[in-house]
């Protein structure tokens, strides 16, 4: 049998590379994800999600196609809600943490650190050299082109 291998790509990001929270992975390798997500709701809905351990799944609707969808209420409220909130990225948070609200209040879409840094007040090389290194911080990952 043919010794095959698999081949190895590895793609430099750069910074027009776009971004985002990559919630499969994190939630695979993160056994305390819904306990940050918990610390970062608001005060209205801690309360309703004070049990990190049940995942409540809500109803979203799509608003182009009228789709409905179970999602997790936790992340789906955080996201929609407590994310839009004016004090939600405060300026003195360390980069990786600011990038990541970002995210949360954008709904996730990708982002490159060229679209980051005026939203950070960082540095596009500076975001990008945050985000390309060897680990993964809270799922921020470049997009998959799979």
């Amino acid at each position: 049998m043919p010794d095959i291998k698999k081949k190895i790509s590895i793609i430099r990001p750069t910074i027009d590379t776009k971004y985002h929270i990559d919630f499969e992975w994190w939630q695979d390798t993160d056994s305390n994800w819904r306990i940050f997500l918990f610390d970062l709701l608001c005060g209205h809905h801690r309360e309703f999600f004070e049990d990190t351990k049940v995942t409540i799944k809500i109803d979203a609707v799509d608003a182009e196609t009228a789709q409905i969808t179970q999602v997790d209420g936790l992340l789906y409220t955080l996201m929609h809600h407590c994310a839009q909130k004016e004090d939600f990225i405060p300026t003195n948070l360390p980069l990786i943490a600011r990038v990541f609200r970002v995210f949360l209040s954008n709904g996730n879409k990708p982002l490159s650190p060229n679209d980051l840094a005026p939203m950070v007040d960082r540095p596009a090389r500076t975001i990008l050299a945050a985000l390309s290194g060897h680990r993964v911080y809270k799922g921020i990952r470049p997009i998959s082109n799979r």
